[in-house]
Formats: C-alpha cells, sequence, structure tokens
C-alpha cells in the first residue's frame, strides 16, 4: 500500500481518505450496534470503519436481530395464548402481556446478537 503525501506549508500530511460506503437506514438494533462498537469495542468499530465493512457488518446485524424480534414475538405470543380475542375482552392484560413479551424479547436479543 503506497501512501500519497500532500504538501502544506512545507509539511508533508498524507492523504488519507475512507473507502466509500453504500448508504444504509438502521432500526433501532443497528444503531444500538453501532453505540456499542464505539463505546465498548473501539478497536473493531476502527477496524470495520477502515476496512469500509462497518454498513455491510451493521446492516447484517440489523436484519438478523430485526428477523429474530418478528420470530420471538409470535412465538411469544403463541406459547403465551395472547390473541386477538384476548384484546377485544381484556385490553389491559394483553397489554401487559405483550409488553413482557418484548422486554423478554428485546432483552434476548441484547445478548445474543448486540453485545457480543
Amino acid at each position: 500500500m503506497k501512501i500519497e503525501y500532500e504538501e502544506i506549508n512545507g509539511l508533508l500530511y498524507p492523504k488519507l481518505t475512507l473507502p466509500s460506503q453504500k448508504e444504509i437506514h438502521l432500526t433501532r438494533f443497528g444503531r444500538k450496534r453501532l453505540q456499542y462498537l464505539k463505546q465498548y469495542r473501539p478497536i473493531i468499530y476502527t477496524n470495520l470503519l477502515t476496512s469500509g465493512e462497518l454498513n455491510e457488518h451493521l446492516q447484517m446485524i440489523d436484519d438478523e436481530a430485526n428477523a429474530l424480534y418478528d420470530r420471538l414475538i409470535e412465538q411469544y405470543k403463541t406459547k403465551r395464548n395472547i390473541t386477538e380475542e384476548l384484546k377485544e375482552k381484556d385490553q389491559i392484560k394483553w397489554v401487559q402481556e405483550m409488553n413482557n413479551i418484548q422486554n423478554c424479547v428485546e432483552e434476548i436479543i441484547n445478548r445474543k446478537i448486540i453485545y457480543m
């Protein structure tokens, strides 16, 4: 790898640029992974950024986490018998159950995908 230099006021500065990356739109899981890498894994973050693989990595994590989230929500709803009928009969209980399921699923995703 050959580094080019630019002279400014008699000093040589390296011409450093990051490789171009495609634009992505992340959901909460991708943004949470990005924040985690920046704060707790700066070396991994820097390596992914400078190699041009950061956006690809974040998109992969985001897609995987969203797919797992949807799958687990449906599994828990079936397992705990949370139906539209319950929603019509007792909305408070339905909301409580759904909030509990969502919190459990988010904790699983954080532990298994985001913070590893």
